[in-house]
């Protein structure tokens, strides 16, 4: 993958400038200085010099083309964006067009890098149109083979980003399922806690049991003294032999 995304680079930075000859003189010299300075590295230098030439002939796009190049160096991607479009609207020149269009596939391409680490639904967005733009070039060039490499290596990408998008459903659905869980837990105990301190009164209770399942618990006072407590405990004990001699009875049979 980095190998692929280095070549993609160096293919990125092959943006030819354009100076079309039949351009009205004053404008043609602007556009030439312009061009020397971006060859120099003067990209500032250089937009100013293609502003003057589209002062001087404004319906012209061969500046803007270059002045789009201009902004593509120094980073500016959105403005760079801006001018490649229009470039691509406004000339008759199709091979003008194929270049606008290949630069803004370029455009593109580099802001979905730069949106990886931050917003990778927004990154395969930009990717993806980057490849529409390199068809569309295709469609007016076919020979291009820039254009068809890099649509192959922003494929490779995108598979890639695909891959961690779903990676991180998964892993935001194992959280849900884990808090889900964590809620339920505690519910469901103090359910079963809840179930065992009532009783239905629909269902029967078992005289043996109702007695023997709780000895600890007594109807005595608080506050009373211990032969109370004593004559109680024997008053029980007497209720429970004679329920437990209840229990043991036979069951009459119908058969």
């Amino acid at each position: 993958m980095t190998k692929c995304i280095v070549l993609l680079l160096l293919v990125l930075s092959s943006a030819n400038l354009w100076c079309e000859t039949t351009q009205a003189e004053p404008a043609q010299t602007s556009v030439r200085q312009g061009n020397k300075l971006y060859n120099q590295g003067e990209y500032n230098e250089a937009i100013k010099k293609y502003d003057q030439a589209l002062i001087e002939k404004s319906e012209a796009v061969e500046p803007k083309f270059n002045k789009a190049n201009s902004y593509y160096r120094l980073d500016d991607l959105a403005k760079a964006l801006d001018l490649y479009r229009e470039v691509a609207a406004e000339s008759r020149d199709m091979k003008l067009v194929a270049k606008a269009k290949y630069n803004l596939g370029n455009s593109y391409f580099q802001q979905g890098l730069k949106q990886r680490d931050s917003d990778l639904q927004k990154a395969l967005e930009d990717l993806k149109t980057s490849i529409d733009c390199w068809r569309q070039t295709l469609d007016t060039e076919p020979e291009n083979e820039k254009a068809a490499r890099n649509i192959e290596v922003a494929r490779l990408i995108i598979k890639d980003i695909i891959d961690q998008l779903n990676k991180q459903k998964q892993q935001q659905q194992d959280q849900q399922n884990q808090q889900q869980q964590q809620q339920s837990q505690p519910q469901s105990g103090d359910q079963e806690q809840q179930k065992g301190s009532q009783q239905d009164p629909n269902q029967p209770q078992d005289p043996n049991q109702s007695q023997e399942q709780h000895p600890e618990q007594k109807t005595v006072a608080p506050d009373a003294t211990a032969q109370e407590i004593l004559d109680e405990e024997q008053r029980q004990r007497k209720e429970r032999q004679m329920l437990r001699r209840a229990g043991y009875q036979k069951v009459e049979k119908n058969w």
